[in-house]
């Protein structure tokens, strides 16, 4: 038992040495802990959120260019409208509309 507490006596007087011989060793602690934070987070594989796929308010035409799509308010594509038999979806960039035209 007197073994094991000269052993933990040891390691403190290293530990305690080791912390006054760096440049700030109050800093020394923090620093280290915010250093396996940010390595536990980048191994967790966490990034930041993508931005959404639209503006809200706007408008396309479908992929398939037979209807239209509106972005709603968090971002989204949601449905628009679908365009009547022998008309495709036609986009006008100049104001943002899109239109449904005769082939």
């Amino acid at each position: 038992m007197k073994f094991l507490a000269i052993l933990a006596l040891a390691a403190a007087a290293i530990a305690a040495d080791a912390n006054a011989n760096t440049n700030n060793g109050a800093q020394a602690a923090p620093q280290a802990q915010a250093q396996a934070a940010a390595a536990a987070a980048d191994s967790q594989g966490w990034y930041p959120p993508p931005p959404p796929p639209c503006r809200p308010g706007s408008y396309s035409c479908t992929t398939n260019n037979n209807g239209w799509r509106i972005c709603d308010y968090s971002g989204h594509w949601v449905y628009g409208g679908a365009c009547s038999p022998g008309t495709r979806c036609v986009f006008n960039y100049q104001n943002g509309s899109p239109y449904c035209l005769p082939y």
